[in-house]
């Protein structure tokens, strides 16, 4: 039998789960109904910053591996919880809605789950969170928008929900 959970423990979850969530308690603090703010404005796809380009139209430089990329890393991180910000919208209350495009947004987001996880375990989160520093109302209004999101309400118990989010924000084997 599960244990008994509190009203928030949908938002207590999030910190516990993994690398890309911990900038989330750094920029977020509790979430609606536990002390929080009220609802956020909804995330609107594609609404982050476009990538950046050479100024002179030349080749990029070598680039770095993203764990040592932090504004690309951040860039990245912020489209990716933007992306399960809208899922989470669509999916309403859609609990296996929401499981599935949690697990298409895995894959597509596997170089980020790895490279915040490889950040925080070689304690580089301050850098991380000095390159998200430029999205921060980004990032909070998708991170809001999830934690106060009814499918994060309803699913957070549920086994198929909780291992898609798992997969997608916890630290890689």
């Amino acid at each position: 039998m599960l244990p008994r959970r509190e009203a928030c423990d949908h938002a207590r979850m999030l910190p516990r789960r993994g690398a890309v969530l911990v900038v989330l308690v750094a920029l977020l603090g509790p979430s609606p109904g536990c002390g929080g703010p009220g609802p956020a404005k909804p995330v609107q796809p594609g609404a982050g910053p476009p990538a950046a380009q050479p100024a002179d139209g030349a080749p990029a430089p070598e680039a770095l591996p993203l764990d040592r990329d932090y504004p690309r890393l951040a860039e990245r991180a912020v489209q990716l919880y933007q992306e399960v910000a809208e899922a989470f919208r669509v999916a309403d209350e859609d609990c296996a809605a929401a499981s599935a495009k949690l697990g298409g947004l895995a894959a597509a987001y596997a170089d980020v789950v790895a490279a915040n996880a490889k950040v925080l375990h070689e304690g580089r989160a301050k850098e991380l969170k000095q390159a998200l520093g430029k999205y921060s109302d980004q990032f909070e209004t998708a991170a809001k928008s999830i934690v106060q999101s009814p499918a994060m309400a309803k699913c957070y118990r549920d086994p198929a929900f909780t291992k898609a989010y798992d997969d997608l924000v916890g630290t890689p084997p």
